[in-house]
């Protein structure tokens, strides 16, 4: 595509407003007794062979009063708005290693859980760290997470506990920011087309190139499907650290798909609440969080639990629209699609 009379708007049910998520309720599913009795009981079975988390299938976590909900959560997040809401989790009769495990085993049902960083990490744990004095990761700190996209198919946070106050979850569509872009500044798509060169925050720590040497589009096509994948402060520290990027049209489509995905009447807001558990399609919602102000104490701090899932039914991602492409990719690091 060479100019803005080529790009057209998007129609499809990943396609939302703020208003329009918030007015229906179809995308959130209720954990009942029956199916957290059924997570207790997968657990033990687990614990009980001695099986540890990356050797746990969907076999190995049998979840049968769970399969209706499971098909509902499919559906929404690869033919619905891209997001389910899975309330009910129980957080409270189980500590955080147990957590995982049945995170993972549920993930299991849904598609393949992956590493989130070249150290090899299955699940995350999403909390500030500043007593440790590591926070450069912004899910490490308390700071605000602006809208973006992680690089693999399926995310899901699982809330443990909220924060003193702050720390909202921030949602878009990203094509509903396309149709809004193409509707206000088409002649900025092109720019998005092409994309961006990506820069690791810890690039010294990593095997592989620090910044990508190809651009990774901010909008592609994935078969019939226009997919998004932005994520500002990779692309941010490749603007200011490498001097990759000098088209004054580039820069500010950048800035301006920052300030159109934050528009109150595209981004939406859910609190999760301690036994929520959000799963998200990287492909099309975009996500962030507000800053938060949290307690002292290290066992009341704001505590998520963060899985990847790549999602085996659906289109392989193009070469282009990878973090990391053939022959590149860094030792035990997640890839994409």
């Amino acid at each position: 595509m060479s100019n803005a009379t080529e790009f057209r708007p998007v129609e499809a049910p990943w396609v939302w407003s703020a208003g329009e998520l918030a007015a229906r309720a179809d995308w959130t599913v209720r954990l009942d007794a029956e199916a957290r009795d059924d997570l207790a009981a997968a657990l033990e079975g687990v614990r009980r062979r001695g099986l540890a988390l990356a050797e746990i299938a969907a076999a190995d976590f049998p979840l049968p009063s769970l399969a209706t909900a499971l098909a509902t959560a499919r559906d929404l997040l690869g033919e619905g708005p891209g997001l389910c809401l899975i309330r009910g989790f129980p957080v409270e009769d189980h500590g955080r290693d147990d957590l995982a495990l049945m995170l993972w085993g549920l993930g299991a049902h849904l598609g393949t859980g992956v590493a989130q960083s070249y150290r090899g990490d299955l699940i995350g744990d999403v909390m500030d760290m500043s007593h440790t004095g590591d926070a450069r990761r912004s899910y490490r700190s308390p700071r605000a997470l602006d809208l973006h996209s992680d690089p693999v198919d399926v995310v899901g946070l699982l809330c443990l506990r909220r924060a003193k106050s702050g720390g909202t979850s921030l949602i878009a569509s990203g094509l509903a920011v396309h149709n809004a872009i193409l509707a206000e500044r088409p002649d900025l798509l092109a720019a998005l087309y092409r994309g961006y060169h990506y820069r690791h925050s810890e690039a010294d720590s990593m095997s592989g190139l620090p910044t990508t040497p190809h651009r990774i589009p901010v909008f592609g096509w994935c078969g019939e499907r226009l997919i998004c994948n932005f994520n500002a402060s990779p692309i941010g520290r490749s603007l200011a650290n490498d001097d990759l990027e000098t088209d004054a049209a580039a820069l500010e489509a950048f800035e301006v798909f920052r300030s159109v995905s934050a528009r109150a009447d595209l981004m939406g807001e859910m609190m999760l609440e301690p036994g929520d558990l959000q799963l998200l399609n990287n492909r099309v919602v975009l996500h962030g969080r507000t800053p938060f102000e949290d307690h002292a104490e290290i066992a009341r701090k704001r505590f998520m639990l963060r899985l990847w899932l790549r999602i085996p039914d659906w289109p392989a991602l193009p070469e282009t629209m990878r973090l990391h492409r053939a022959g590149r990719v860094p030792k035990d690091a997640a890839v994409a699609g």
